[in-house]
């Protein structure tokens, strides 16, 4: 079962193949055109299949319906010729639609009879593809599209080759109407019917739009020959406004300069006309596209206004309208209406006549006939295009000699092209030299001086070199060498974006040779821009690395050079931070001991605020002394004490000999002689203080000899002034005499020992 199953899968692949093979399939990727034989089978698939989608193909000749069909892949054999619109649908299951269309032109389209009257297919060779546009309003000499205010432009283009598959009108490169993401790829008359054949085009511009509208038209062949033209659109002055009327009627196609009759060759032939360069104070434009007929049925037919419904009856600006072919004469007539019933006529004639064979007098017309190069100069070993332009015939009525160098001697000689193209080998300046010659003989020479340079041109070219986050730059560009002046003008990217660098880069942008330093470690893209003296501008790019952040040059204690400038590159940084955190601890420590040590004070002064700074500064000192156990490093304690008011009353020789018999050799002095007297002293009767108790050895301290008592020397405490012999009641105890023991408070730490 399973081999049967893979053989008859295996059938029905081949078979599907098979007709694949033997039906011509086109695949439609986008609006197009084709061409069949009469009776022949056209077959087209969409460009993708999806699932769960519906295809609608429409066939259709002119406006009337010929079939429809509801698959992905059309079939159908065409049995007459002409042209024929073939529409496709596509839904998709999301509702989402998708259209797209193609011309098939079968049968024929240009036929010609031959001598015996039978028609064949114009086998002529086609001459260059060249695009002949006309506008309207009408196109400048200097190839621009004047445009007054908002409003619409006719293009027209001329078929001139039966190979022309496409043209393509791109309303303005600089705008992305199909919203691709690609300004420069738009076909925006995709949709009508001059993408397929050419002719008339109609579009709109406004004053809102880009500051640069350039319309572009393109031409594409059977063969992928492609042949383009570009028109810019200007905005321009308005014309005079008040005043009487004037009327001044453009047409498309133009008139005649001869007759100044506008020529009407086909069945039907679409006319433009405008009338916005009209003068004067103006409020309606009528237009009357042909006086000899009555348009509105009233039996006057000289009162019609047939653009009276269009925007041009009160603007002025482009109005289309259509004539069939008819050999009465056709006279169009403009009437331009202004304030308080003041008006301005003027008439156009319009002549159905079959399409002239061109006059082919090359002398009578020589003085507009001249050469152009698509370069103003070129490079040796490029190549360079010429072009012969104002002929008054058909280019393929003309042949054409050429001498590139001047010397006299013919090079090549062509039929019926008016363009070619030659590269020169040496630089130098070549006088380049066509003759044109008609069927009759006639001939004119025309000359064209052509600026070969040497291959070295003008070449921006720069070095560089790295030392940390510094980078020396050095211009090589090269200078072109047929330049008289040799002077470049130079401008620099470094691609730098920190704000603060801005100054610095501006200082250096227009230098030869700068020298530029990085702040932030990264990848730059630097690029320098070079004009020389003939306007020729070349770019060279290279990408700098710069590994670390800008470190400013340092000297440490040691005199070693940390940063950008030292030996330390790396690693500097990093320790330059670690000092820094430690040099902040500190601060922190130093900053916290000042505040205790300040908060403390402020205690003590609260507590008394009799003391001045230098005596609690004392009082602190004896506080931290005490708490790390020394004593014996007090020359002088300083007992907190109120001032002494009175003196003291022993005389010198009694303090001595009282000293001698109760204070031990090794007793410490108990009070400064200018301290103030501790609050608990005060008012305390006077008692013999008790011997001092051995001083104790604070360890890692020498113990001093005790003196002999004799030595004992005498106390410093000596009045200024005699003393009474006997102490007033209530009067404090001399310095030195204060008992150790305290009725009412306790023993200062120092005093414990």
């Amino acid at each position: 079962d399973f081999h049967n199953i893979m053989f008859k899968n295996f059938i029905k692949l081949s078979a599907l193949v098979i007709m694949l093979l033997l039906l011509p399939i086109v695949s439609i990727q986008a609006s197009g055109k084709i061409e069949a034989k009469l009776g022949s089978k056209v077959t087209l698939q969409a460009e993708e299949t999806n699932v769960g989608s519906n295809y609608k193909w429409v066939i259709k000749k002119g406006s009337e319906i010929i079939t429809t069909q509801a698959t992905s892949i059309l079939s159908y054999t065409f049995v007459e010729q002409g042209e024929y619109n073939v529409n496709l649908v596509e839904t998709d299951p999301k509702n989402n639609i998708k259209t797209t269309s193609v011309m098939v032109l079968v049968g024929d389209r240009y036929p010609r009879p031959t001598e015996e009257g039978e028609t064949v297919t114009d086998t002529k060779k086609p001459g260059p593809l060249v695009v002949e546009l006309t506008t309207l309003p009408k196109m400048q000499e200097d190839g621009s599209v004047q445009l007054l205010g908002d409003g619409k432009v006719l293009f027209d283009i001329e078929v001139t080759r039966t190979d022309v598959l496409e043209y393509r009108i791109d309303k303005n490169i600089f705008a992305d109407s199909d919203g691709n993401g690609t300004a420069n790829d738009d076909v925006d008359n995709a949709s009508d019917d001059s993408y397929l054949l050419g002719g008339i085009w109609q579009t709109e511009y406004s004053t809102e739009e880009s500051s640069k509208i350039v319309a572009e038209i393109t031409l594409v062949t059977s063969g992928g020959e492609k042949a383009k033209q570009q028109v810019e659109m200007v905005f321009a002055d308005n014309v005079r406004k008040e005043g009487n009327p004037v009327a001044i009627l453009d047409v498309l196609p133009y008139p005649s300069n001869e007759d100044q009759l506008v020529y009407l060759y086909d069945n039907e032939e679409e006319v433009g006309f405008y009338s916005r360069r009209s003068e004067g104070d103006i409020t309606e434009y009528r237009i009357d596209r042909n006086i000899f007929v009555d348009s509105d049925g009233d039996g006057n037919p000289e009162n019609d206004i047939d653009n009276v419904n269009d925007i041009s009856f009160k603007t002025g600006d482009v109005w289309k309208t259509t004539y069939k072919k008819t050999d009465q004469q056709i006279i169009a007539q403009l009437i331009v209406v202004g304030a308080g019933g003041t008006g301005s006529r003027v008439q156009r004639g319009l002549w159905f006549t079959d399409k002239p064979k061109p006059t082919i007098e090359v002398i009578s017309a020589e003085e507009d006939i001249r050469l152009s190069a698509d370069k103003t100069f070129v490079l040796k070993g490029d190549a360079i295009t010429f072009a012969v332009e104002g002929l008054p015939g058909a280019i393929t009525e003309y042949t054409y000699t050429w001498d590139f160098d001047g010397d006299g001697e013919a090079d090549k000689e062509t039929e019926a092209e008016n363009t070619i193209t030659h590269i020169y080998e040496i630089a130098d300046i070549y006088d380049a030299k066509v003759t044109i010659t008609d069927l009759e003989g006639n001939f004119v020479d025309r000359t064209l001086e052509v600026l070969v340079k040497d291959v070295i041109a003008t070449v921006s070219d720069f070095t560089f070199e790295i030392d940390g986050n510094k980078v020396m730059f050095t211009n090589t560009s090269t200078v072109a060498l047929n330049l008289a002046d040799k002077s470049l003008d130079y401008k620099w990217n470094f691609a730098d974006t920190e704000a603060e660098n801005y100054e610095d880069q501006q200082d250096q942008i227009t230098e030869k040779d700068p020298e530029y330093t990085y702040t932030k470690a990264g990848t730059y893209i630097v690029s320098l821009t070079i004009t020389d003296s003939d306007d020729v501008i070349d770019t060279k790019t290279a990408e700098i690395i710069i590994e670390n952040d800008f470190v400013p040059t340092e000297i440490t204690g040691d005199g070693e050079i940390i940063g950008e400038a030292g030996v330390e590159k790396e690693g500097g940084s990093l320790i330059v931070k670690i000092l820094k955190v430690l040099l902040y601890l500190i601060l922190i420590i130093i900053i916290l001991l000042i505040l205790i040590f300040g908060g403390f004070l402020v205690f003590l002064k609260v507590q008394h605020p009799d003391l001045t700074l230098e005596e609690l500064v004392d009082e602190v000192k004896i506080k931290i002394l005490g708490l790390m156990g020394i004593h014996d490093m007090l020359e002088e304690p300083t007992p907190i004490n109120e001032p002494v008011d009175e003196q003291i009353d022993e005389p010198v020789e009694e303090e001595a000999e009282k000293s001698d018999e109760e204070a031990p050799a090794e007793e410490p002095e108990l009070a400064k002689e200018t301290g103030p007297v501790p609050d608990w002293m005060k008012g305390v009767s006077d008692k013999p203080a008790p011997s001092a108790p051995e001083k104790e050895v604070i360890e890692g301290e020498l113990e001093e000899e005790t003196p002999a008592p004799a030595e004992e020397p005498i106390p410093k405490a000596i009045p200024t002034e005699p003393a009474p012999e006997t102490p007033k009641e209530g009067s404090k105890p001399p310095k030195g005499d204060a008992p150790l023991d305290k009725p009412d408070g306790p023993v200062p730490d120092w005093l414990k020992k």
